[in-house]
């Protein structure tokens, strides 16, 4: 993901070969995840589905679709050399960044954290990804969105870790803190791929390790 900010071709260790080797393992972590990503969320529906809460089937649905996007875009914006469909893909990779990160926190939203002022949460949360997202469509366009505002928005449900922790215990609360540390182990070689061909496919690896901690909160405590 953030594929704008892929490794620069400069150099002995980026070179043409390497680059291609490096675009080879990017589009190949993140079509596992889009393979991984569109099995699990079919049993992820299917156990929401099965509970009989129709809040759990929605926010099931939302992070399922949100999940799956970003695996595929961000495989797609790896796949091509053509300028335009590269810049195509790479653009809404991004923008499903946001999307992810909204939809990562809305199984748990819309049902452990559905009560009282919780709601103003994920309110805030996807209006910030809304805006991430429109952001990146209309004013940095090609260049990529600061890496701080996906972490803002991705780390905003840590203000509802205590009554979250009290609902999943010890299991799910470990869940949640193992995904958010993954992402962020992640971000560092996203922030630092130009340093080495291979470290934007570092990070999708963190990123699937990320979101596998999440999708089993999700089916565990959710579903």
């Amino acid at each position: 993901m953030l594929s704008g900010s892929s490794p620069s071709v400069s150099g002995p260790s980026t070179s043409a070969s390497n680059w291609f080797d490096a675009e080879f393992a990017n589009q190949l972590t993140h079509g596992f995840g889009a393979v991984l990503s569109v099995i699990g969320s079919v049993v992820l529906i299917r156990a929401s589905l099965a509970s009989g809460d129709v809040w759990a089937v929605i926010g099931c649905s939302v992070y399922s679709a949100t999940l799956v996007l970003l695996y595929v875009m961000s495989t797609l914006s790896h796949s091509f050399e053509r300028e335009k469909p590269r810049n195509l893909f790479r653009t809404m990779d991004q923008v499903c960044i946001f999307l992810l990160a909204a939809g990562s926190y809305t199984p748990v939203g819309v049902t452990i954290m559905r009560f009282g002022e919780w709601w103003l949460l994920l309110a805030l949360i996807w209006g910030l990804a809304i805006a991430g997202s429109l952001y990146k469509l209309c004013v940095t366009k090609l260049e990529n969105v600061p890496v701080w505002f996906y972490v803002l928005v991705g780390w905003l449900p840590i203000l509802a870790i205590w009554p979250m922790a009290a609902e999943v215990g010890w299991t799910g609360t470990c869940l949640i803190l193992s995904g958010a540390l993954s992402y962020m182990i992640g971000t560092y070689f996203l922030v630092h791929d130009d340093r080495a061909p291979y470290f934007h496919a570092l990070w999708h690896i963190w990123v699937i390790g990320g979101s596998t901690c999440h999708y089993f909160l999700h089916l565990l405590y959710v579903a």
